[in-house]
């Protein structure tokens, strides 16, 4: 990943180079994660090269408009940021005492839920049992056999400072990337110079400067290597295959008159004119009736939009229902990354009334389940929107009941979604009835 602009031709360049530095250097430091004397070199150069993208900017305040009062501004807003405070404190110790006082700690938490609600420890990495004894300590209840069943240990490798115990080294240098691109993105703007814009030098696409918040996608979801899930019904490592294809514009354009055929629904107009979300939803779930009219089902896909567009579509394959935590979890940091502000679920669903004897009891074991075709969207403002048609089957036949639509409603799933838009959980989700698996089957 890297700010495209031309370098030659801007007058902050010196600025922009220091940034860039931070940038290799934290990427030198996640190479060298599991090698202790690599790793204390490449993010201690990482934290006194941020020290000095705010000093070469300074050095070049007569360059910037009204300069002072600018700037000031700025500092305030990073001068309130206990982090970026952190940072100086950091980089003083490190110049002036010696190095900082990292330690490799493993955390270890169980996921049985879309919310990050599961126990969770954190222990020096040495103390190789600690995750083993989490396990040992899920009680014998119905939630204890809802977490052994459906549950997933998840186990990661993280330098910890001393000074700052919340927050993961490599994390807490991402996010003082991203308040000081910020910064520099404003004195660009401030000389009435064209913003720079993140590009990936493989593919050459551009991400906007949104929930990353400053940060480049490359400096998302960097823990994923370290990080390792066990399936707790099983005591096997969890992996997903994910498979990738993009298709080239004749490729998809020669794709256009086949789906016309099988299905009556020309492609290119399966998104609403308006760019609304509940809008997309709605034509999205017109489109979903006739192909699931047509083939008898309806596989599972995220479609994620940004400014009303789409720019990205994954289907989803959960083969239990735990699956499904994780899958929307790494749906969710993939949207962090391209800066989606909304997404679209289609998907065939169970449904059942909330049983509060049974209360993890999925919607496929209730004995009053019904079968639905869904289409659930949400989006960074604004209520949740789903559309569903009850599946009616009979011995030869599959159709589809009239689609009843719904505004607001609990949608936990999304769960991980609002937490990247830095959107709060609706405090009357827990009061909602609940009981639609809106994943999709498994």
């Amino acid at each position: 990943m890297a700010w495209d602009h031309d370098e030659e031709q801007c007058p902050l360049a010196a600025v922009d180079r220091r940034l860039n530095d931070l940038h290799h250097f934290w990427h030198q430091a996640e190479r060298a994660y599991f090698e202790p004397d690599e790793f204390r070199l490449a993010i201690q150069a990482a934290i006194q090269t941020a020290r000095q993208v705010s000093f070469v900017l300074q050095k070049n305040k007569a360059l910037i408009p009204d300069f002072d009062n600018w700037y000031a501004d700025r500092q305030e807003i990073l001068t309130a940021i206990p982090l970026m405070r952190w940072m100086v404190e950091a980089r003083n110790r490190i110049e002036k005492q010696g190095d900082l006082e990292a330690n490799s700690f493993v955390s270890a938490e169980i996921v049985a839920s879309h919310l990050d609600e599961g126990p969770e420890i954190q222990v020096p990495a040495k103390l190789a049992d600690a995750p083993l004894d989490l396990v040992k300590s899920i009680p014998d209840s119905m939630l204890g056999e809802h977490i052994k069943r459906d549950g997933v240990l998840r186990i990661r490798r993280r330098w910890i400072e001393n000074t700052l115990p919340e927050v993961e080294l490599l994390d807490a240098v991402a996010t003082a990337y991203g308040h000081l691109a910020q910064l520099v993105r404003s004195a660009h703007k401030q000389m009435g110079l064209a913003e720079p814009v993140t590009t990936d030098a493989g593919t050459g696409e551009q991400f906007p400067d949104a929930d990353q918040d400053g940060r480049l996608p490359c400096m998302i979801g960097h823990e994923n290597a370290r990080t390792l899930d066990v399936w707790l019904a099983t005591g096997k490592p969890l992996e997903f295959e994910e498979v990738r294809k993009t298709l080239g514009r004749e490729e998809a354009e020669a794709e256009i008159p086949k789906f016309k055929e099988r299905y009556g629904v020309d492609p290119t107009k399966m998104y609403a004119e308006s760019g609304e979300v509940h809008d997309h939803a709605r034509s999205l779930f017109a489109a979903a009736r006739r192909m699931f009219e047509r083939d008898g089902y309806h596989i599972s896909i995220v479609i994620l939009l940004r400014s009303g567009k789409p720019v990205d579509f994954r289907e989803m394959r959960p083969a239990e229902h735990g699956h499904k935590f994780m899958m929307m979890r790494t749906m969710a940091q993939h949207a962090q990354k391209i800066g989606a502000d909304a997404a679209v679920l289609l998907s065939e669903t169970w449904s059942a009334p909330a049983n509060h004897d049974k209360p993890y009891m999925r919607a496929v074991d209730s004995p009053e389940r019904r079968e639905l075709l869904t289409a659930t969207a949400v989006s960074k403002v604004g209520d949740p929107l789903q559309l569903q048609a009850e599946i009616l089957r009979d011995d030869k036949n599959v159709k589809l009941a009239e689609t009843v639509e719904q505004v607001g409603g609990a949608h936990f799933a999304f769960a991980p979604l609002y937490e990247i838009w830095k959107r709060p959980i609706p405090t009357d989700w827990g009061e909602l009835p609940t009981g639609t698996d809106e994943t999709g089957k498994e």
